[in-house]
């Protein structure tokens, strides 16, 4: 059930100081994901992400923010060619404390998940909204304000990956123009995560409609 009975959001580019924010957002949106990793309540999650470099700290072009009155109630991260990132290193010995069986799983999630997109492509890397304010347009608020800023870039094409039995976010990309381009099954995928098909979604920037 939602806690949020009226938001008002504000877009904007990630700073450092919203680091916990983020990465207690990360934990409680992702936990069903996260969990397959290591079991650990939201809060102590939340420092582990951090601990182990899993959320960037960091500030660049394309990491954005969705804030409700002082809250952090969402995040987006878009990726693309030639774009400066700054680097974080993975913190293995943060990791092995948690176990053989975690840090074999993180390091193999870091390479299903490698961060290389191509020329003229803006890739959604992230998408999250903190469960109580779901379904309450942040979502679309944010991937529209992605595509804005991806146009801007000169961008061709806006781009995603997405659980092929996700169906609030189907719907929610196809609601914003995206279409589906490839079906793709990975086994890392299904060991880490549980998922037997990602759908890969794309559509061009200059000719999205929404309805």
């Amino acid at each position: 059930m939602s806690i949020y009975k009226t938001l008002k959001i504000t877009i904007r580019d990630y700073k450092p100081e919203d680091h916990p924010q983020v990465a207690k957002l990360s934990a409680t949106s992702f936990r069903k994901d996260w969990n397959k990793l290591v079991k650990l309540p939201d809060n102590d999650m939340a420092l582990f992400l951090i601990d182990v470099g899993e959320v960037m700290p960091y500030p660049f072009k394309g990491y954005l923010v969705a804030e409700n009155e002082g809250e952090i109630v969402g995040v987006m991260i878009l990726k693309w060619a030639k774009q400066k990132v700054p680097k974080t290193k993975f913190k293995l010995s943060k990791v092995v404390p948690y176990g053989l069986y975690t840090t074999v799983k993180l390091i193999a999630m870091r390479y299903l998940f490698p961060e290389n997109p191509k020329k003229g492509v803006c890739h959604v890397a992230e998408l999250a909204v903190i469960p109580g304010a779901q379904r309450k347009g942040i979502g679309t608020k944010l991937i529209a304000y992605g595509r804005e800023m991806a146009q801007k870039q000169g961008l061709a094409k806006y781009a995603l990956h997405v659980d092929a039995e996700n169906e609030p976010a189907l719907k929610l990309y196809e609601k914003m123009g995206f279409r589906l381009v490839k079906k793709k099954k990975h086994i890392l995928a299904r060991w880490l995560l549980g998922i037997k098909e990602w759908y890969f979604m794309s559509q061009d920037i200059d000719a999205v409609t929404t309805h």
